[in-house]
């Protein structure tokens, strides 16, 4: 029987180790909290609330907090074809792409602020692969719209177009409810999002073990209206962080497990998934930086913290890179990050499409990686051993004239193997004759055939309307202030 491979970079008693370490500085450092409505709200719970904005959390609230946490549940897609389960099914992994990224390399290699028409071609491509399993907001130009609403149009943007799960990172306070609302509109009401919620949210610390009022608002209003939360951790090591792997693992599982307890306390049985998403800053240059090897350790030891010592579903950056191109660098460091995440045993890897440290997103990029997603998928599956996948028989009746080629064993697991349309398969004769192309000029095909043949998803006109109507409420509202 084929068992899923695995890599854990620390050993039980680690894990140990680090569960301790993480529990005492919630419990006697705490944490820092600009929300007076959370503060009030975990000060009802059984937290220690303090008047400097402090929160400790005892041993029992945490280990409360964490009998509620669910152990499967789902994040719902427009289309409920791409509904994802946790844990996966299979024991793999899921994928989504960059958050944030302001900068777009498109197919053509120009490079600029992306426009609100690129949200949307990138919204459709997501749909087109396979292995690229929800999309997460990109960062419009304010070119294309009112900058303090920019996360509303870009949500609009995508809701339109998706049919895969979205995670959403608000860019104010007061953006949140709205958030939330076009959500609503698009699947018939908040009753219906909590039943199915098609979106997920990103809340953040600021290192080292605080949490600005934007934050703690986006957790509010996800725990009030039963929307699940990756709660998120970018730390940079030596900046922000300790800059050892141990050290920064530590600091950004503890502060993703505050924002958990929170989210338990103040809507039990709420799903969360862990997400700390740690960086590195270059001590010669002082520039962040995300695949330092050190980095990718770090992230590791989080993984196998929440995954096997809580029982928690994570997520983290699996794929990336720190170079402005798709050039070699990029292509080893995301397949490294990929398949060290991966063997973590990371519930989902994240980044997709991205490079220049999440500040761009490429739609050849995006093809690439879910090629190397399938590739990884592939790797994780390992190996079952039975007479049948040994070709037993078969070896055993050989006579020393045969050739597998003809063979019904042949025939009938032939079509195992994984053909990647990036890759070449081929020989030098035909490479030359189709045009020498390299995996980028084969990723170009792939995205031009995608958009001759990509078929537009209807989505009601009355909830298109609502959408547009809660768009312009929170334009009336928040722009120019």
């Amino acid at each position: 029987m084929a068992g899923i491979l695995n890599t854990k970079i620390l050993s039980t008693n680690e894990v140990v180790v680090l569960k301790e370490k993480l529990e005492t500085l919630l419990s006697t450092k705490g944490v820092k909290i600009d929300h007076p409505t959370v503060m009030g709200l975990l000060k009802d719970a059984g937290a220690q609330v303090e008047a400097s904005g402090t929160v400790k959390f005892p041993k029992s609230v945490i280990d409360k907090a964490l009998k509620s946490i669910p152990k499967n549940f789902t994040l719902a897609a427009p289309d409920p074809q791409y509904d994802l389960t946790f844990p996966h099914p299979d024991g793999k992994f899921y994928t989504r792409t960059c958050t944030g990224g302001m900068n777009y390399l498109n197919e053509n290699g120009e490079y600029h602020n992306i426009t609100i028409e690129e949200v949307a071609d990138w919204t459709k491509l997501i749909n087109a692969l396979d292995n690229i399993n929800f999309c997460a907001l990109p960062s419009t130009s304010i070119k294309s719209v009112p900058g303090e609403t920019i996360d509303i149009h870009t949500l609009r943007t995508v809701l339109e177009h998706s049919k895969k799960h979205i995670w959403v990172q608000p860019y104010e306070a007061a953006n949140a409810k709205y958030l939330i609302e076009l959500a609503a509109a698009r699947v018939g009401g908040k009753e219906q999002l909590k039943k199915r919620p098609i979106i997920s949210f990103i809340t953040c610390s600021v290192p080292p073990f605080q949490y600005k009022y934007m934050d703690m608002e986006a957790l509010y209003q996800c725990c009030i209206n039963g929307v699940p939360i990756q709660p998120c951790s970018l730390p940079a090591a030596g900046a922000n962080a300790p800059i050892t792997p141990q050290g920064i693992a530590l600091l950004a599982s503890t502060e993703v497990m505050a924002q958990i307890i929170m989210a338990q306390l103040l809507a039990p049985g709420l799903p969360v998934i862990a997400t700390p998403l740690l960086f590195a800053m270059d001590m010669l240059t002082t520039y962040t930086l995300q695949s330092p090897i050190e980095t990718t350790m770090g992230r590791m030891a989080a993984m196998q913290l929440f995954e096997d010592g809580y029982g928690i579903c994570a997520h983290s950056y699996g794929t990336g890179t720190d170079s402005f191109l798709l050039d070699g660098q990029s292509m080893v460091e995301r397949t490294s990050l990929i398949h060290m995440l991966a063997l973590s045993g990371a519930s989902v890897l994240g980044g997709a499409g991205q490079l220049e440290v999440a500040k761009t997103i490429s739609p050849i990029q995006l093809i690439i990686d879910n090629d190397i997603f399938g590739m990884t998928k592939k790797l994780l599956g390992g190996l079952e051993i039975n007479d049948d996948m040994l070709a037993w028989n078969e070896m055993m009746e050989l006579t020393g004239k045969e050739s597998f080629v003809d063979m019904d064993h042949t025939f009938e697991h032939f079509r195992d193997s994984l053909r990647l349309p990036t890759f070449n398969r081929d020989s030098r004769p035909n490479w030359e004759k189709s045009g020498k192309k390299d995996m980028l000029d084969r990723a170009q095909d792939v995205y031009k055939a995608i958009k001759e043949n990509y078929q537009p998803i209807a989505v009601p006109g009355e909830d298109l309307s609502n959408m547009d109507e809660i768009m312009k409420q929170a334009d009336a509202k928040l722009v120019g202030k």
